[in-house]
């Protein structure tokens, strides 16, 4: 029987800073993941997706630069094989740091069913901490049944070895708005089906951005149905959908089916009831702010543990779960940024004016266009703009960002709001000529001073 200060169920992003921030402050550790480390953000999700993502807008910046002359093409598989390299990179940066802190990784599906135990082939590890770091999974929806081959979740679209040339991609959220810039950017026709009115539905997220990437991605030719009830009936050869939309009801027919709705927490193996976990209705495992359940010797971290299914958060709740086994005494921050890698990146921290409103807040509105910031012409990219939220005295309540940087960008707004920043704060501070970065200058003078020029 092998014994242990803390057990990690999961390798994924949240479950790998979990077992190395508690083998950092001197815990014995060990990792069981069944698949792969590094889960669904190393390995099928953000960083393949960010890598072609990127490699397909060099290729679309070049085509929108005249002064460059010659054809310029994506050799898919050759990317592809970056992309592999790119995975197995990062996967062995953090291969040593597991080995640098002796944390053990064992390979297996584990199973609990009483505290302090776990099995894995064969054998139980008795631990005195436990972290569930096991994520979530796409979900089969009766009206979207997966089937592996034409309908497909976003993961397994993006690691196809080819496409075919007519794709819907099933909701218009985060996941659909990236798929559309990357399969639209491979010449793809792209059709996005969004039951609600407006693009990217998602909490954080001002309409005026949505609209803003709305209208890019149409400029692109990428079909947007929004407001619009679908569903898949017949997916044998062509996959079919009904989609009702205000106006009428339309058959939308493509080759392949890209489901982006839809998760479900993993915790098959582990009975929850036995170790006195508390979950919600949806399965998803009850947390505070410290990553701690209901049973202060089980933490839970990442999808596993709600919403938001991100693995920024997954990362942090992390390692706030590894301080607190270590004695450290933390809490997650009350600001997670979003990033979107869109054909214009969006970064948001925050809440936006419409949600200020709804929660009684008074809030004044800042805005500066990106054609504003001499560094976005520079890049030829100057589309875009930056918004932020500020209540009477100057501190920021959100910010949202379309435009190149915008990923960047947001993290130094979290970093404001974090530390309850106000305008007048921002103002002090000197950012370096040219970058994108100026436009928070530009917010922080224009919010106390007005426009100067």
């Amino acid at each position: 029987m092998m014994n242990y200060d803390v057990v990690v169920i999961g390798g994924g992003i949240g479950g790998l800073t979990a077992a190395i921030r508690s083998s950092e402050l001197g815990k014995k550790v060990a990792i069981i993941e069944k698949d792969e480390l590094g889960g669904e953000c190393l390995n099928r999700a953000c960083i393949p997706s960010k890598t072609l993502i990127d490699a397909l807008k060099l290729v679309s910046k070049t085509a929108k630069s005249n002064w460059i002359s010659g054809k310029v093409e994506i050799d898919y598989d050759r990317l592809g094989v970056f992309k592999n390299e790119i995975i197995k990179n990062v996967k062995n940066s953090f291969t040593s740091v597991l080995k640098k802190y002796n944390v053990d990784v064992i390979k297996g599906q584990a199973s609990v069913k009483r505290e302090g135990e776990v099995e894995v082939n064969g054998k139980v590890i008795t631990t005195d901490m436990m972290v569930i770091a096991t994520g979530s999974e796409p979900l089969s929806l009766a009206d979207f049944p997966l089937n592996g081959r034409n309908v497909v979740d976003p993961w397994t679209a993006m690691n196809l070895p080819s496409l075919p040339n007519n794709i819907i991609i099933v909701g218009g959220g985060v996941a659909g708005v990236e798929l559309a810039t990357l399969f639209r950017a491979m010449n793809k026709n792209v059709t996005i089906i969004e039951l609600m009115p407006r693009l990217l539905p998602v909490p954080g997220i001002d309409i005026e951005v949505a609209n803003e990437v709305k209208k890019r991605l149409e400029e692109k030719g990428v079909k947007i149905y929004l407001n619009t009830k679908s569903k898949i009936v017949k997916s044998d050869d062509k996959v079919v959908f009904t989609a009702q939309t205000p106006s009428s009801t339309e058959e939308v027919k493509g080759d392949l089916a890209v489901i982006t709705i839809g998760r479900k927490p993993v915790t098959n193996g582990i009975d929850l009831k036995a170790i006195k976990v508390d979950s919600d209705q949806r399965g998803y495992i009850k947390v505070d702010n410290k990553a701690r359940t209901s049973n202060p010797k089980v933490y839970a971290v990442g999808d596993v543990a709600g919403v938001p299914l991100s693995a920024t958060k997954a990362w942090r709740q992390g390692i706030i779960a590894g301080d607190n086994i270590g004695g450290k005494n933390t809490e997650m921050p009350k600001y997670i940024p979003s990033s979107i890698f869109a054909d214009l990146e969006i970064g948001v921290v925050g809440q936006t004016a419409e949600e200020l409103k709804k929660a009684g807040i008074d809030a004044r509105e800042i805005k500066v266009l990106m054609r504003d910031i001499p560094r976005a012409w520079t890049l030829n990219e100057p589309e875009g703009f930056l918004k932020v939220y500020v209540d009477s005295e100057g501190k920021i309540l959100g910010a949202n960002m379309v435009g190149e940087g915008a990923t960047e960008v947001i993290n130094t707004l979290a970093l404001a709001m974090e530390l309850s920043l106000k305008l007048s704060d921002l103002y002090k501070v000197q950012f370096s000529h040219p970058t994108i970065s100026e436009v928070i200058t530009e917010i922080s003078q224009r919010g106390i001073y007005g426009e100067i020029y």
